[in-house]
């Protein structure tokens, strides 16, 4: 069994470019340099959360299974305990019981939250049409 790395929160706030980007979230770091030109929302969105614990964003988008999967071959370690106890008292870093952080578990999201992202656009068509529908049966003045 391999000893996991222990990095500081002050060692993370270093990699914090574009070129040299390193995260965290959910008390582990995570090198996602090679991955920022894939992620879906652009790296930018990942590049400004660094130094300090991302794991509030991460859950906020809701991220996929997938993601999650993805996720676990880009930890190069633990986040130094010391550090994880000031970001929790700080309310930086996500408990255990924390809302999302039972989604982080099981890796799925809720099912309401998919529920709701499955139909919004299409809620979203139906309400652009029908008020194209309105304009074009109005009466031009």
């Amino acid at each position: 069994m391999t000893a996991t790395k222990v990095y500081t929160l002050e060692e993370c706030k270093k990699h914090n470019t574009y070129d040299d980007c390193w995260i965290i979230m959910f008390g582990k770091v995570y090198d996602v340099t090679k991955f920022l030109d894939d992620h879906p929302g652009g790296g930018e969105i990942i590049v400004d959360v660094t130094g300090r614990d991302a794991t509030e964003d991460f859950e906020d988008v809701v991220h996929s299974a997938t993601a999650r999967k993805q996720l676990e071959g880009l930890v190069i370690g633990d986040l130094h305990e010391d550090d994880k106890k000031r970001l929790r008292s700080t309310g930086g870093i996500a408990a255990s019981g924390a809302s999302g952080a039972s989604s982080a578990r099981n890796g799925a999201p809720s099912p309401v939250v998919t529920f709701i992202k499955a139909i919004l656009p299409f809620v979203l068509v139906a309400l652009a049409y029908l008020y194209q529908k309105s304009k074009a049966s109005s009466p031009q003045a």
